[in-house]
């Protein structure tokens, strides 16, 4: 995809990884980049989408949705899930339009990606459109603890996994209290969703020290992203 701002800017899409205790892939967060033509300059992504339109927003899920069709074999043949980020303007015609919403559905190793900052967050199953939408597809929230929230729509069940923000985690374990606050944490959360996710674990340091915890899955700079066409190098060990 490409979008004009004060340069023009295209998009690249890498995949970061998710990893078990034996750091065993179990699934991928796909992300995106966007740099300038020549390269030397990335613009923050957050940046990017804050000025999209609606079309534009559409057609960066639309091109996220082909690059993991494309890759379905491997997602099937390893039992991985891929997480798709949903912002809000994708979400309304997801739920709009039933050829979109079965187009997705085909592919139920696809996950959509949600933040605390989602729209009426905090109002969980009283929001009817997050409601409909974790009816209708596997949702995961992706920064529990980032501060911009009530637990609500976690305790309301609407999420699959959920994951702990990075910088949650990252402030947090340096604490002496961390142990009995993350299992604290655990206990409440776990009944609401399948699996928990730390993020985050940037150090083997860090990751030394969350291992005890036995979260499900973790995330981090331990296990960089790669371009689409090093996947395969993500379950070589």
């Amino acid at each position: 995809m490409k979008i004009f701002l004060e340069n023009l800017y295209h998009s690249d899409c890498y995949f970061l990884p998710i990893r078990d205790n034996q750091q065993d892939l179990v699934g991928v967060e796909l992300i995106t980049h966007f740099s300038s033509e020549d390269g030397t300059v990335r613009i923050p992504t957050s940046r990017v989408i804050a000025q999209l339109t609606v079309e534009q927003h559409w057609q960066l899920f639309s091109e996220q949705l082909e690059l993991l069709k494309s890759c379905q074999h491997f997602f099937i043949q390893h039992k991985l899930f891929a997480w798709l980020n949903l912002t809000p303007q994708v979400a309304t015609l997801l739920l709009d339009r039933d050829n979109f919403a079965g187009e997705l559905l085909k592919y139920p190793f696809i996950e959509l990606l949600i933040n605390e900052n989602y729209p009426h967050f905090n109002e969980g199953k009283d929001n009817r459109e997050l409601l409909s939408l974790s009816q209708m597809y596997p949702l995961v929230l992706g920064n529990l603890g980032a501060g911009n929230s009530t637990m609500k729509a976690v305790f309301d069940g609407l999420f699959t996994r959920v994951m702990l923000d990075k910088s949650f985690i990252q402030q947090q374990i340096t604490h002496r209290s961390f142990e009995p606050f993350i299992r604290a944490i655990q206990a409440q959360i776990s009944p609401c969703c399948n699996c928990i996710i730390a993020g985050g674990i940037d150090t083997p340091e860090i990751l030394a020290q969350i291992i005890p915890f036995d979260f499900h899955a973790l995330q981090g700079c331990l296990w960089p992203a790669v371009p689409i066409n090093q996947i395969t190098t993500l379950v070589q060990r």
